[in-house]
């Protein structure tokens, strides 16, 4: 029991710690951001599975009286969760229960359907609005990257992924121990990349990693100084050239230009309902101003209805715009 009990105190220590806000810890040193970021792992695992327990518990509920059919699921604002206890406050991740969209067979082939279907009359990159051509060669000069010029990655675009990769596998052991899959293994104890891996064995992780709502054309080198950096809101950071967007390593941490911080806000929402993709408190409120702030424009718009042409599934904080 005493140790029941101090496992208790240690959970609310731990989900009382990873609700501290960023504008606290963003002079923290690395490896205590890194450390509060785990505590938000575990607080977001402890609050799925007080959500499976409570589906468990009302599947229970509702098949005890074979007369009674089962309550209709009331029509909420999100496709996420419809518990009174709305667990996507705490950051918790939820599962849309309707059909995953129809995805590519592979990247390549989600990079052309993007590039040459989605985007085939309207070639300029997300972040940058740098036009590029069919073969995928960027105009930098045309868009204040002249000095990227003789840069191979910088004059290629690329499909860039709003959530990054980390966020997608990081909680699948895929992701942190391939070596526990024989297939993910090559020879003399070589082996796959993480999202190879997590390609090759996971089949949500490969539709999240193809899904075109959350691939856009991009500068290469916009996405390699973006890494896998957290998006947020800076006062200050580094830039390439004239492109509006700001980038700050010490704080891992991207500042999208305005007129697409909606587009990102509604990307994460549609992972976060379809893929279960997590996300902190924090990053629900920054999100939702974001969303408020920058509503759906035409191009967004369109660009939704050609997915949803290609898909099968449209994002509905898209087609049915509304502030959050």
């Amino acid at each position: 029991m005493i140790a029941l009990r101090d496992l208790g105190i240690g959970l609310i220590v731990i989900c009382v710690v990873s609700f501290l806000p960023t504008t606290l810890t963003q002079s923290w040193p690395e490896p205590a951001r890194r450390a509060l970021e785990i505590t938000r792992d575990i607080r977001t695992l402890l609050f799925d599975v007080v959500r499976e327990t409570a589906v468990g518990l009302g599947s229970g509920f509702s098949s005890g009286d074979a007369g009674d059919a089962a309550p209709a699921r009331p029509k909420a604002e999100s496709a996420a969760g419809w518990w009174p206890l709305d667990l996507r406050v705490f950051g918790a991740s939820a599962v849309s229960d309707r059909p995953r969209p129809g995805i590519a067979g592979s990247f390549d082939e989600a990079r052309a359907l993007l590039l040459d279907t989605v985007y085939e009359d309207r070639r300029r990159t997300f972040f940058c609005s740098c036009r590029y051509d069919p073969r995928g060669r960027v105009d930098l000069e045309g868009c204040g990257l002249g000095k990227l010029v003789g840069s191979r990655r910088a004059e290629r675009v690329e499909a860039a992924h709003v959530v990054p990769v980390s966020q997608l596998g990081g909680s699948r052991r895929c992701w942190r121990d391939p070596a526990a899959f024989p297939v993910c293994m090559g020879e003399a104890g070589t082996r796959l990349a993480r999202s190879a891996c997590c390609e090759r064995v996971d089949p949500d992780f490969a539709a999240a990693y193809k899904d075109l709502h959350n691939l856009v054309p991009a500068v290469g080198a916009i996405t390699a100084a973006r890494s896998d950096h957290a998006w947020g809101e800076l006062s200050s950071g580094q830039r390439l050239g004239d492109c509006p967007i700001r980038f700050d390593p010490i704080l891992r941490r991207v500042q999208p230009p305005e007129g697409v911080r909606g587009d990102i806000a509604r990307t994460f929402f549609y992972m976060r309902d379809t893929y279960g993709v997590r996300l902190s408190r924090q990053d629900v409120q920054l999100f939702k101003g974001w969303n408020n702030a920058d509503p759906p424009d035409a191009r967004e718009i369109e660009r939704n209805r050609r997915i949803r042409r290609v898909q099968g599934r449209g994002n509905h904080y898209v087609e049915d715009e509304r502030r959050l």
